[in-house]
């Protein structure tokens, strides 16, 4: 392979995973964010939670980063898996229409 072909792959390369590393905070922000976990038995949970005033509390944990990272390979993946490839989908479109235009105005014939 040229030099010039090893330069555009490492170029998409590098766009791609900028826009994967995108995806994983727009993911996490709009499914996870905020979200409470509800633990149904305290005895199978071990971890920090937060118990609301009152006799009758329903304790809950926030979901976290490794919640995402744990459903990204479950049934539930599917989801997060576009959410985080979304923002490199867009850029494809976007860039794929300024292609298009380009395109269109290079064979444009000349006016008389």
């Amino acid at each position: 392979m040229t030099s010039t072909i090893k330069r555009r792959i490492a170029r998409e390369l590098l766009i791609f995973l900028l826009c994967a590393v995108i995806g994983l905070f727009i993911a996490y922000y709009v499914l996870y964010f905020h979200q409470r976990h509800y633990i149904p038995n305290l005895n199978d949970y071990h971890g920090d939670y937060i118990q609301d005033e009152g006799v009758n509390a329903i304790p809950y944990r926030y979901e976290t980063p490794g919640d995402m990272f744990r459903d990204l390979y479950s049934g539930a993946g599917l989801k997060s898996w576009l959410y985080i490839l979304t923002p490199y989908f867009a850029l494809c479109f976007v860039r794929s229409i300024i292609w298009l235009v380009n395109a269109l105005r290079r064979n444009k014939p000349p006016s008389p």
